[in-house]
């Protein structure tokens, strides 16, 4: 974190980390305190800088900086093998050999005398010796001593800038993705609506033509059994005319038999009488012609019947085939209607996938039960350890008091997380009802009414991403907070 805030335009930064170092004053006794180290490099002039700055108090700063004349006299000092660079190199070994734990930092107080006072500034009367210690029973060995004194307000306030400029940059680059972020959700949401407008207007629409539809088919069908039953009735009362008309017919026909064969019999009875009943002869001859003309009327009349049959056959074709036609239009009906009970059945499916994402939620939240746990139970030992040291001498009350501060950072985000944990308890549910209604509603749309595969199945996929989004985007607010 530190390591992006504290970079200078002029060097180049070869070491960053967190030491622990003990602080010797003359007045005190010996304190141990949490310092970030920070080491530049200047290649070109050969200068070489090292800033202590306590990690609780920015503002208290050390400073040891080192070119090429003081090193020279610091080889000579402490009698020194290396060059500048390997000097560079060992420096950094022993920086990390000390954030590692293997090797110890000590600050020493330099008492100075009035004569070695030469410059104005108060913090130059108090001088720090760095000294890079390596821990042994009998006597501690000295790796390195480099000489170091409080750095000056305007140094201070510089790197300090350099920090809150850093700072700045982030949060103006977080201002602008949120920005972005709520742009990209507006859009979403104004889709929504318009996709929920398209929904609306294709149900009307397709209600409509539904109702249109069946009052067709229906009426088109009454009029067919209508037409049925006026063709069938005419068929009846014809054929019962033609029957009673054959029937007239015959019995004619009968009689004219019977008269015929008694006028044979009675031929030989009256050749007597043929002289007389020749008048009566020649007015039966007319009659029979008569007969034979109303004979050949009504075969004319059977011609035309038959005809008459033939074209009620042709139309009863036509009506089966009409019929058939329907029967097709039904079975598509009935295809349809499997369509769209598959349709439902994926959106079912959809409606699970739901679930198991809420049930994911869940899981996130019971984690984060867990690490609540953890975290209490880190405070409960934490609060034995205190128990325990408060019968320590004198000399570590600095770092009971580093304790505490720690006891209350993890209090603050342990109630940070309890709240976030409560929001996230109050708002899933929330969440759940909405999923739950959304799916019913979609249930009811689709089980009454007929809508397109692609853009229904393109709605419900849109819902139900919106939806899984906002409850993972909850989530990770919930535990980047937490971080």
């Amino acid at each position: 974190m530190f390591e992006e805030d504290l970079n200078i335009n002029n060097g180049t930064n070869i070491f960053f980390g967190e030491i622990f170092a003990n602080m010797c004053r003359l007045s005190t006794a010996k304190v141990q305190k949490l310092f970030l180290v920070h080491a530049e490099k200047i290649d070109f002039k050969e200068i070489i800088q090292l800033r202590l700055t306590e990690k609780c108090d920015q503002r208290k700063m050390l400073i040891t900086t080192l070119d090429s004349s003081s090193f020279q006299q610091l080889k000579q000092d402490q009698s020194l093998h290396v060059s500048f660079s390997g000097f560079v190199e060992n420096l950094i070994y022993l920086l990390k050999e000390c954030q590692s734990g293997k090797l110890n930092i000590n600050l020493l107080e330099l008492q100075l005398n009035d004569a070695q006072i030469t410059c104005s500034d108060p913090n130059e009367k108090t001088k720090f010796q760095l000294q890079f210690v390596e821990v042994r029973p009998f006597k501690n060995l000295i790796h390195l001593s480099l000489p170091c004194h409080i750095a000056p307000w305007n140094i201070v306030l510089f790197h300090l800038n350099n920090i809150l400029d850093g700072m700045q940059k982030k949060l103006l680059h977080q201002e602008e993705t949120t920005q972005h972020l709520q742009h990209e959700i507006n859009a979403r949401d104004q889709k929504i609506c318009n996709l929920e407008m398209e929904n609306s207007k294709l149900k009307k629409i397709y209600s409509e033509t539904t109702k249109n539809m069946q009052q067709k088919h229906s009426e088109q069908i009454l009029e067919l059994q209508e037409r049925l039953k006026n063709s069938s009735e005419q068929r009846q009362q014809d054929n019962e005319s033609n029957r009673i008309a054959i029937k007239n017919l015959q019995q004619k026909i009968d009689k004219l038999l019977e008269e015929r064969s008694a006028i044979q019999t009675e031929k030989g009875q009256e050749q007597k009488r043929n002289e007389k009943l020749n008048e009566e002869i020649s007015s039966l001859k007319g009659k029979i012609a008569n007969l034979k003309e109303a004979n050949d009327k009504c075969y004319n009349d059977l011609t035309v019947l038959k005809n008459v049959e033939r074209k009620h056959e042709m139309h009863l074709q036509d009506f089966r085939k009409e019929i058939n036609d329907l029967k097709e239009k039904l079975n598509n009906c009935e295809k349809d209607k499997a369509e769209l009970m598959a349709e439902l059945a994926a959106e079912k499916k959809i409606s699970h996938t739901k679930r198991q994402a809420l049930e994911i939620a869940t899981d996130e939240i019971s984690k984060a039960n867990e690490i609540i746990l953890k975290q209490s139970k880190e405070l409960i030992k934490m609060k034995k350890i205190l128990k325990w040291r408060t019968e320590v001498a004198l000399q570590q009350e600095q770092t009971i008091k580093d304790n505490d501060t720690h006891i209350k950072q993890k209090n603050e985000q342990i109630v940070f997380l309890k709240q976030t944990v409560d929001s996230l308890r109050s708002a899933i549910p929330k969440e759940l009802d909405s999923i739950r209604n959304s799916a019913a509603a979609l249930e009811a749309k689709y089980s009454e009414h007929y809508i397109d595969k692609s853009i229904g199945a393109k709605f419900q996929a849109d819902i139900f991403i919106h939806s899984k989004a906002i409850v993972i985007s909850t989530i990770r607010k919930r535990t980047a907070g937490q971080g």
